[in-house]
């Protein structure tokens, strides 16, 4: 038995990716579909978020009806879990089509038989719950099943969510034989459980990188799982290029170790792709450097860099500065002015730790809004508090030196 199995689609979302690649809402659905019925497998599974929201119903009505239409003539099966995002359009959805099986409606465990395959879900009952699923799964549903499989949108790993959070340990201490799960959109094993995030197929944005797609699921004689196969959908990946620029003098010698920094990481792909890369400059600065020249007259958009290996190479607009500066601050706190206060500031381990009761404060603020107040409360420790104080009086000082005629 072959099964495809992947989430968090949102149909109606059109990705925040290349003018090149002319994306629509539903360009991931339908690769989604094309590729079931191409593998032939005898079911898709869908573990929620499949459509954006309720306001994207309209426009995503066709598409979607259309695709569960072809994989019906294909003979295969489609079986779904609602998520946060669709919870409310899953209902209409089982009223409307009968292409495909939805589970768990209402926040309920339910199962179905497909062959010798037992599959259980569970659907979010509203946009937001903090009561673990799995607490509530009945163990009865799995009664006289020899294969299964558990199909769940959650936020895995976490103690408190309003997402149905659960823990690794839920997943393998169950009888459920694989699970696979939506909401997160990286397509990853959690912990080393027998669950599996799908990860959405395509990227919507360029927060989302590495490769993106469908689970591959085979079963050994009916009786037992293989170990699942990721299979990539996504025509483009998004990537951080690390690029080490201790040493270099000025943004041509930058802008060359960028390139040649790229065409090696094409090198290490195992597929041609349209390659999006975020310049992430790390090692030392030198205050000749000014990191913010470095696009030079580029507009706010993607830039092809180069063709490799079958590869498009573009190079998003914008970077990410992880240098220290080169400056002794022994030396910079000896003489006067802002920079060698700021310079003595760095030194001082009392400053930083003031410092950072300040952000600890703010931290604990931000929590009291009313805007934040379905997060979850994480509390900044002392240490990671020192070091983003440190962050910031070293990224201001930066800014101050190389702002400073001929340096420093």
């Amino acid at each position: 038995m072959k099964i495809l199995a992947c989430s968090d689609i949102h149909l109606g979302r059109i990705p925040l990716v290349g003018e090149d690649e002319q994306q629509t809402g539903s360009s991931s659905w339908e690769a989604v579909v094309q590729k079931a019925i191409q593998l032939e497998v005898d079911a898709l599974v869908l573990c929620g978020d499949v459509v954006e929201q309720e306001h994207a119903w309209l426009s995503v009505y066709e598409p979607l009806l259309s695709g569960l239409d072809q994989l019906k003539a294909a003979g295969i099966k489609v079986i779904a879990v609602g998520g946060n995002h669709d919870y409310d359009v899953f209902p209409r959805l089982a009223q409307e089509s009968d292409a495909i099986t939805l589970l768990g409606l209402g926040g309920t465990w339910e199962r179905c038989d497909l062959g010798p395959l037992r599959i259980i879900g569970w659907s979010f009952p509203s946009s937001h719950t903090r009561t673990n699923p799995l607490k509530e799964l009945d163990a009865s549903l799995l009664e006289g099943a020899h294969l299964t499989l558990g199909l769940l949108h959650t936020d895995a790993g976490v103690q408190t969510s309003v997402y149905a959070p659960t823990q690794s340990s839920d997943f393998t201490s169950s009888t459920v034989g694989l699970w696979m799960l939506g909401h997160i959109h990286k397509p990853d094993r959690v912990a080393n459980s027998n669950a599996y995030y799908c990860g959405s197929p395509f990227a919507l944005d360029k927060s989302e990188m590495g490769r993106h797609g469908a689970w591959l699921l085979k079963t050994i004689a009916d009786s037992t799982w293989d170990e699942p196969q990721c299979i990539t959908l996504c025509p483009y990946r998004y990537e951080r290029l690390s690029v080490d620029i201790s040493g270099l003098r000025d943004l041509e010698q930058v802008r060359s170790k960028v390139t040649s920094s790229a065409r090696d990481y094409v090198s290490t792909l195992q597929e041609p792709t349209n390659l999006y890369l975020t310049p992430v400059f790390v090692g030392t600065l030198s205050p000749s450097v000014d990191l913010s020249l470095f696009f030079g007259s580029f507009e706010e958009r993607e830039k092809l860099l180069f063709e490799q290996q079958r590869s498009k190479v573009y190079l998003v607009s914008q970077s990410v500065d992880e240098t220290e500066l080169e400056v002794d601050l022994g030396s910079l706190a000896q003489g006067q002015g802002p920079a060698a206060l700021l310079a003595r500031m760095l030194l001082d381990e009392d400053e930083m730790a003031s410092l950072a009761q300040k952000y600890q404060s703010l931290d604990r603020e931000s929590y009291n809004s009313s805007a934040f107040g379905i997060l979850e409360r994480t509390v900044l420790d002392t240490d990671d508090a020192i070091r983003k104080s440190r962050q910031a009086g070293r990224k201001l000082l930066k800014a101050m030196l190389v702002q400073t005629e001929g340096g420093f």
